[in-house]
């Protein structure tokens, strides 16, 4: 081993919280509002005050609109003009569970963020926000992977769909790749962190 892989728990979500955090850090100044949020209670439904399906996320956005003096159509305007990533780690082909994943949609380690897709809605990327996440990792000059569900197995969702519903703004759904998500050892390549960190800072310097 080379020191490429890292073994920890709760890298669900954390690692995204983290990534997140150093790229707002790191990315470029411009003329956008810059948010970055983080929400609870997304694995029991997030439907709690501090979940992402409730009202939290649309005051603070309408609350930094009024305090830059814009309306209440200012505010909409603003939304219009926004897009946001939903990140929450995604399932690498596992070598003991290869089978579960789709045969031509298979995430590994090392291969950059993975886009998640999914037709039943589960997940928020579409044709046009996904195109504009292909677009910022080529500029960000990192690697990029599709994930799609096997189509005769149901998989989890994120909390893009309810962000996306309620905002009523394009929103990416993607993560970096993780082999035993949710267990007691998750594990996950060095190289994939940064890869994310770059992608996030590019995202923000738009």
């Amino acid at each position: 081993m080379n020191e490429e892989l890292i073994s920890s728990g709760r890298f669900d979500d954390l690692w995204m919280v983290y990534a997140g955090i150093k790229a707002l850090v790191d990315s470029r100044e411009n003329a956008a509002t810059k948010v970055m949020i983080c929400v609870d209670n997304e694995e029991i439904g997030s439907l709690t005050a501090e979940g992402a399906n409730s009202t939290l996320l649309n005051n603070i956005l309408e609350r930094i609109a009024l305090g830059l003096g814009k309306d209440r159509e200012g505010y909409y305007r603003a939304l219009a003009n926004s897009i946001m990533i939903s990140a929450d780690l995604a399932h690498a082909v596992h070598p003991n569970l290869g089978d579960k994943h789709d045969p031509t949609n298979r995430p590994v380690l090392e291969g950059g963020p993975v886009l998640k897709i999914a037709a039943s809605g589960s997940y928020s990327t579409d044709s046009f926000n996904g195109a504009v996440f292909a677009g910022v990792c080529e500029a960000a000059g990192v690697p990029f992977q599709k994930f799609v569900n096997r189509s005769d197995v149901r998989g989890g969702t994120t909390i893009g769909p309810v962000t996306a519903a309620n905002l009523t703004i394009p929103v990416i759904d993607m993560g970096a790749p993780v082999l035993g998500m949710h267990s007691i050892r998750e594990l996950a390549s060095v190289k994939d962190n940064y890869y994310t960190v770059k992608a996030f800072t590019e995202f923000f310097s738009l």
